[in-house]
């Protein structure tokens, strides 16, 4: 597998049917500098200048269309001043005195013209606000304003907020719905969802040396396993109720279930040294079954 290939090499395109562990290596990779008609992607990919900030992903992790490289902020004048169209600031008592102050006539032109009486003027898909010399549009709330300052366009809370939603996210137009999992039900609060069921959540976590068991309220706090060197991640598989993690110290892939019965070694050979990803499917040990 090639660790250095500007890609991310942890997938979740499993078939399988659950979840059971598999690991990622962050290896020290070197990428080749790009040229110099090329933009450096925070992925170490080189993309030509030309797509930079064009409105599409063409590093594949965003960092080309990041806006605060993109969007140049617009000129501004201290409060109580009115910013020119050249970039000026002159004081607002200036502003339609039928004096060129700003030397661009743009402290002038629309005095005393409401263009938001006329929506050809506007031309502003929702909301028009008049000021003294002319307009601004703006969006209701879902909505973002384009770059023509006029028409508005919706947002995709659930792709561009991917937490937005414990579970599963719906876009809407103008909006979004969280929804749940079967077997879960939405809290009052219409984003987060738990159980359908009496059973008491809790928490199963190492601090390395043990596996222990505490329940969200704090109240009790149990011990799993003890006698572990150094432990430095762990899965739970609710099918087959066992416990897998990867002891860094002694490189090896172990498993249990979780009322502490047949404690096994299943990956001894291959385990990393340094920094583990816990991140999705047990092709790991998919492959130690087939040989």
């Amino acid at each position: 597998m090639n660790y250095c290939n500007s890609r991310s090499t942890c997938t979740s395109n499993s078939t399988l049917p659950y979840l059971i562990l598999s690991f990622c290596l962050k290896r020290a990779c070197t990428y080749q500098p790009c040229q110099q008609h090329q933009f450096t992607c925070q992925n170490g990919r080189c993309i030509n200048k030309a797509y930079f900030c064009d409105g599409d992903n063409d590093c594949g992790d965003e960092s080309d269309e990041l806006e605060h490289l993109c969007v140049t902020p617009e000129a501004t004048c201290d409060p109580h001043y009115f910013t020119c169209d050249n970039g000026n600031c002159i004081e607002m008592a200036k502003v339609c005195d039928r004096i060129d102050d700003c030397h661009d006539n743009s402290d002038e032109k629309g005095c005393g013209i409401n263009e938001c009486n006329d929506p050809s003027i506007s031309n502003c898909d929702h909301i028009c606000t008049d000021i003294q010399t002319s307009f601004y549009c703006s969006c209701r709330p879902g909505y973002r304003l384009m770059s023509n300052k006029r028409s508005c366009d919706d947002i995709d809370e659930c792709s561009e907020t991917p937490s937005i939603c414990s579970q599963m996210c719906e876009n809407t137009v103008g909006s979004y719905i969280c929804k749940c999992a079967p077997g879960y039900i939405r809290e009052p609060d219409g984003r987060s969802c738990r159980q359908n069921s009496n059973i008491s959540p809790y928490l199963i976590f190492s601090n390395r040396y043990y596996l222990r068991n505490l329940t969200t309220d704090g109240r009790l706090y149990s011990l799993i396993l003890q006698g572990l060197r150094n432990v430095v991640a762990l899965d739970f598989d609710r099918v087959e109720k066992r416990l897998y993690w990867i002891d860094v110290d002694r490189k090896v892939i172990e498993r249990m279930f979780f009322n502490g019965t047949n404690k096994e070694t299943i990956i001894s050979d291959g385990v990393p040294n340094g920094e583990v990803n816990l991140e999705l499917v047990r092709i790991e040990l998919l492959a130690v079954k087939k040989n």
